[in-house]
């Protein structure tokens, strides 16, 4: 039962770790967004430049907007990724959770077995 519990304990920290993941990864998702609003605002000929190191380097505006797209799918995909784990680790949770109930009950079930089996032999 001990390894039961540990194990619980060991995925509930897995599922902690993506859970953090994922809020990380909405956060890039929603600032990726907030950009890429910004791009939409702008005229096609607007000038945009791009720190690289310590120059600024001159990008056009179609570059900038398909680079933040791209990114924008990797972290959507990413996000589906963490979500199915997320899935994945609350399922396991819950078996071994089912698991180690049932053995509690099983034990129980042994020692009133010992206990009412020593009662009777006490009485006779």
């Amino acid at each position: 039962m001990e390894t039961e519990v540990a194990e619980i304990k060991r995925i509930e920290g897995e599922y902690r770790k993506v859970i953090v993941n994922k809020q990380k990864m909405s956060e890039k998702k929603s600032e990726n967004e907030m950009v890429m609003s910004e791009f939409k605002m702008l005229d096609d000929e607007a000038t945009i430049f791009k720190m690289v190191g310590p120059v600024l380097a001159k990008q056009s505006l179609f570059e900038c907007k398909d680079m933040v797209q791209q990114r924008i799918t990797f972290i959507e995909k990413e996000i589906a990724r963490l979500e199915t784990l997320e899935t994945e680790f609350q399922g396991k949770v819950t078996d071994k959770t089912n698991a180690v109930k049932k053995l509690q009950a099983d034990f129980q079930k042994i020692v009133m077995q010992a206990q009412q089996a020593q009662a009777a032999a006490q009485q006779q």
